[in-house]
């Protein structure tokens, strides 16, 4: 397992795929995101990453993971602070009233702990990382513009050095450090946020831009109530506008999602190599997990499925505890996280390497319509609603040709019998979260700088006898990542194979 599964057609009269394996080259990992960029995305002169070490990892500290003049891996301080910018001007626009001071609070996310001293691994809130780019535990930004000016002044609350909660939980950068780390114009220790937020909330009038649902720092959600229950501010939820921003990945963003998409479609590559009868489902789930780790992502994005036979056809099945047998199909739904981003990968592929006849029906159905939504972000840009009708129509229509449903059903009721048959979405977007910016609904255009989610799928229940026998008990995904683009969809998850013939000559090709 030293070595990483890759991909590569050869073959002059029919196309091939082989498992290659061959060696990570680390440095390749190191921020391909510098590469190709326009200049306004580069560090500019008066931005400085400090010296020595800090809470988070710099291009001092970690140069094999961030690049000189970068904040985190691929972004630069600017356009951290960009970000910002453009978030106190929609803000703004929306309340349109001149004499109004807006105080905005993006708290960071604090531990969690699995039981008495033992934390989950520490994940930051999304929308906090975006603006600031500081993975620091139980961080907050204020953002605050007076009335009638044009300026405003960001604020950043982190926990002050103490060496011995260092000796303990490692280092921190200290407020003297932040503020020229993340670029902000004053940084204060967390203890005095509280006082902070009930002196400036006095002013008058005002307009306090918070997120009180499913608050990301519960510490402080009860100074913030007592504020508004005693203050005179008016809340306003600033994640809308904040969703709205993010669902349109920079060009930055857009080289840290491929690095995801391609660290995830090896993985799973890898995880059909080692496939094999008798093995289980949770050998599987390690191979995902070992070779997304290896490759420079941080963890799985989400608890993966691996479902082997009629578990498939449960469409969120992560118990991972069966054994694999010879007849069955392997459902497989997983991605990685790097530097905050995600990949959302599915595949399905057959325990014993090669599709028997009605497998191979029912898989290459699900392939073709696949494509064929593919080919209609590009030329079209449906809302995802929109897809997901097509999907429904596609999957009915194909299932028909097939004799899968019967022939005598046509208009709402194939629709409906084809969403029985895939209850599920058929996209969501893909970004700092795995169903990312969940404000922007799905009714929305799809444009350029979107990353979705393309996962068609067919599930037939073992004892659903609306089926014919030989297509029950069995669950099929293909799911990849597809970036809106001007010239058309671009497939991040391509290196990941799922055709049939290209499937086969990958299962079960690598020993453990």
């Amino acid at each position: 397992m030293n070595n990483f599964c890759k991909v590569t057609c050869r073959g002059i009269k029919r196309t091939k795929h082989l498992l290659k394996l061959s060696s990570v080259n680390q440095n390749k990992w190191r921020c391909m995101s510098q590469i190709g960029l326009p200049p306004e995305t580069k560090a500019v002169p008066q931005f400085s990453i400090p010296k020595g070490i800090l809470g988070q990892p710099t291009c001092h500290t970690h140069p094999h993971m961030i690049s000189q003049g970068h904040l985190t891996c691929g972004i630069t301080q600017m356009e951290y602070k960009e970000r910002r910018d453009t978030l106190v001007s929609k803000l703004i626009a929306e309340v349109d009233n001149v004499h109004q001071t807006h105080i905005i609070v993006i708290p960071g996310a604090c531990k969690q702990y699995m039981s008495d001293k033992i934390p989950y691994v520490f994940r930051q809130n999304s929308d906090f990382f975006y603006l600031t780019g500081c993975l620091e535990p139980s961080a907050i930004l204020v953002m605050v513009k007076p009335a009638q000016t044009d300026n405003y002044k960001s604020v950043l609350f982190v926990h002050e050095k103490d060496a011995h909660a260092e000796l303990w939980e490692g280092p921190r950068s200290g407020c003297s450090s932040s503020t020229e780390l993340f670029s902000v114009d004053e940084a204060h220790p967390v203890e005095n946020f509280n006082q902070f937020i009930t002196k400036i909330s006095q002013t008058k009038p005002a307009v306090l831009w918070y997120h009180s649902e499913n608050p990301a720092n519960p510490d402080i959600h009860k100074n913030i109530s007592s504020v508004l229950q005693h203050g005179q501010v008016a809340l306003q939820d600033p994640q809308k506008v904040l969703h709205f921003m993010r669902v349109i990945k920079s060009p930055a963003e857009v080289e840290l999602m491929k690095e995801a998409c391609y660290i995830g479609s090896q993985s799973v590559n890898m995880a059909m190599a080692c496939t094999k009868p008798g093995i289980s489902e949770r050998t599987v789930d390690a191979v995902l997990e070992f070779t997304c780790r290896q490759a420079g992502a941080e963890h799985a994005a989400f608890p993966p499925v691996v479902a082997g036979g009629p578990r498939a056809a449960h469409i969120h099945y992560v118990a991972n505890n069966q054994i694999l047998d010879e007849g069955q199909m392997l459902l497989v739904d997983s991605g990685c996280q790097r530097w905050m981003y995600n990949s959302d990968i599915s595949r399905t592929w057959p325990v014993s390497g090669k599709f028997s006849k009605y497998h191979r029906i029912l898989y290459e159905l699900v392939l073709t319509v696949q494509k064929r939504l593919i080919e209609l972000v590009g030329e079209q840009r449906p809302p995802l609603d929109q897809l997901f009708d097509q999907m429904c129509r596609l999957l009915g229509t194909h299932l028909q040709q097939e004799g899968i449903l019967p022939k005598n059903i046509d208009g709402h009721e194939l629709i409906n019998r084809a969403y029985q048959l895939c209850p599920h979405h058929v996209s969501h977007y893909l970004g700092l979260d795995v169903h990312d910016a969940p404000l922007v609904r799905r009714r929305v255009p799809l444009a350029a700088g979107m990353v979705v989610t393309v996962e068609p799928g067919l599930y037939v229940a073992a004892d659903d006898l609306s089926v014919p026998a030989e297509f029950r008990g069995l669950g099929i995904r293909i799911e990849d990542d597809v970036l809106v683009t001007d010239g058309g969809p671009v497939v991040l998850t391509e290196a990941c194979v799922k055709e049939t013939d290209d499937v086969e000559a990958v299962v079960g090709k690598h020993s453990l």
